[in-house]
């Protein structure tokens, strides 16, 4: 029997297509800085992507390893993206 949607998953399921919304636009970038060659601009847009992929698909909550990787892989993108522009 399916009811209607309870606030919580309704406000759960927005919040995954946000993320999923996220990391397409973190893809985007990433090829953005592939095409301009710009190596590492481009690995840390994909540490995001990656990261969102992870959390919107639902890995991170089942597994706590997953959840360590995710929070790497943002701390990792974000040194890049701050070591990128303060080299610039």
């Amino acid at each position: 029997m399916q009811g209607i949607a309870t606030t919580r998953e309704a406000g759960l399921q927005q919040s995954t297509l946000f993320v999923w919304i996220a990391t397409a636009l973190g893809l985007v970038a990433a090829l953005a800085a592939v095409v301009d060659r710009d190596t590492l601009t481009a690995v840390a847009w994909f540490g995001f992507a990656a990261a969102g992929a992870l959390t919107a698909s639902g890995t991170t909550d089942r597994s706590r390893g997953l959840a360590y990787l995710a929070i790497t892989l943002l701390v990792a993108a974000v040194a890049v993206l701050v070591g990128v522009f303060l080299a610039d």
